[in-house]
């Protein structure tokens, strides 16, 4: 995304602007008062805001898509809205992960640091704000970044539609045979939500378990969650509105802030988790502020596109430095004998684990690849084929024995850390 904003804003080896800086929309139409304007000192350099601008020049209905353009016909007369776009970005990951290592640090009480990490990535967002409303400012008083852009009023948001909310199956005629081949494609996408939902559902489980190992937990209830998530999905699809599945990182939270530490532990140990208070109330009480947000678009609407795509940096960043298949890489590169005492360290030889990790990388190279071109939509179709591909392809090459250790559960103890913040522990389990 911040490559696409560089090739439509490059940097340039010179620019003529000063502060303070003046919009377009803020001096009179005139000529003669824009010149007046100018003699008199009362601005430096004029340029073209994003308020400037019809709406649809520039906004879209998703933010991945390439909606930035150029505001200005002289790119010299203003700062480049690239590089500031990428500070933004840079500034809240970074603040995001500063504070998350925060957490192991000597600074405060336990209890701060760990409110620190939990609220760091709040607290990064809330800082680029506050730093882009400062270059607003100096701006004079108009963003040179795309902010969040929320409709005035509830409504759907394909404007084609006005405000009929109902999409009707025949409200175009079509052939007969579209009703039958958009089965396809719907297939693809229920396999991209069945495997969302059982991940998240995986991972419940495995922290679970670490409390009551002896009986069943939640059994049939993953199967419930599936049944509703199908019902929601279609009756979402029947008004044009977002397809449910599980929530990873909130899920992962949840039970995380339910969870109960030993506090008798002796002196450089770590706290042993006792139990987790199972309760539904704060559960409904995400979901209900979730929905206020609806009443809080004057502040959305000041938060900065890439401000937003820092934070998907932060999650990828976090998340990945916990997978199995990081770590193998890390190991490649530090001897044997300074490798922790680990499974899938001690008991597989060296020359079997690389070639899993090799195999994950071609595999995990393939869905990448697919995902960025324009055969995206075999996306799930690949994610299935590796499910055989490991039941029944894999033990030719390695023993079961092997496969346990480098593709089985992960030790209770890995599982769950007070001091391992939430998106931490949300990641895929490769």
């Amino acid at each position: 995304k911040i490559y696409k904003i560089f090739q439509l804003n490059p940097v340039l080896w010179k620019y003529n602007y000063s502060y303070p800086l003046a919009c377009s929309c803020n001096t009179s139409s005139s000529n003669e008062d824009t010149n007046l304007s100018s003699n008199n000192g009362s601005y430096s350099s004029l340029y073209s805001c994003y308020d400037c601008l019809p709406t649809e020049r520039y906004v879209s209905s998703s933010l991945l898509q390439t909606n930035y353009t150029t505001i200005s016909s002289d790119e010299t007369q203003l700062p480049n809205k690239a590089l500031l776009s990428l500070i933004i970005l840079l500034g809240t990951c970074f603040i995001a992960i500063a504070l998350k290592r925060f957490r192991r640090s000597n600074f405060f009480g336990r209890s701060s640091r760990q409110t620190l990490s939990d609220f760091g990535m709040t607290i990064a967002l809330i800082c680029m704000v506050l730093f882009d409303m400062l270059i607003t400012k100096n701006a004079g008083g108009h963003s040179l970044t795309q902010k969040i852009t929320v409709p005035s009023s509830i409504r759907p948001s394909d404007r084609e539609r006005g405000n009929v909310w109902l999409i009707s199956p025949l409200r175009k005629r079509l052939p007969v045979w579209v009703y039958f081949a958009s089965s396809f494609p719907a297939i693809l996408i229920s396999v991209v939500l069945f495997f969302e939902v059982e991940l998240t559902s995986i991972m419940i489980q495995s922290k679970l378990k670490c409390v009551n190992t002896t009986k069943s937990i939640k059994g049939t209830g993953y199967h419930l969650d599936i049944l509703i998530a199908g019902v929601l999905i279609s009756v979402s699809g029947l008004f044009g509105l977002p397809w449910i599945c599980a929530a990873p990182v909130r899920s992962i939270a949840h039970v995380a802030s339910l969870s109960k530490y030993s506090k008798t532990h002796a002196p450089g140990e770590k706290p042993r988790l006792i139990d987790i208070k199972d309760q539904r109330v704060t559960n409904i009480g995400v979901h209900i502020l979730i929905g206020c947000t609806i009443f809080a678009a004057p502040i959305i609407c000041k938060i900065p596109v890439a401000a937003l795509f820092g934070i998907f940096l932060y999650f990828g960043i976090v998340s990945i430095s916990g997978t199995q298949l990081f770590s193998r890489l890390k190991m490649m590169f530090i001897p044997t004998k300074y490798h922790p005492n680990i499974g899938y360290l001690r008991r597989i030889r060296q020359m079997k684990r690389y070639a899993y990790t090799f195999i994950q990388i071609i595999a995990a190279g393939l869905l990448i690849t697919i995902k960025v071109t324009n055969f995206a939509f075999l996306f799930p179709f690949i994610l299935v084929l590796l499910v055989p591909f490991r039941k029944w392809c894999l033990p030719c090459i390695f023993t079961e024995r092997e496969l346990t250790e480098l593709d089985g559960d992960e030790q209770p103890d890995s599982i769950f850390d007070d001091e391992i913040d939430f998106y931490g522990q949300v990641h895929l389990p490769i």
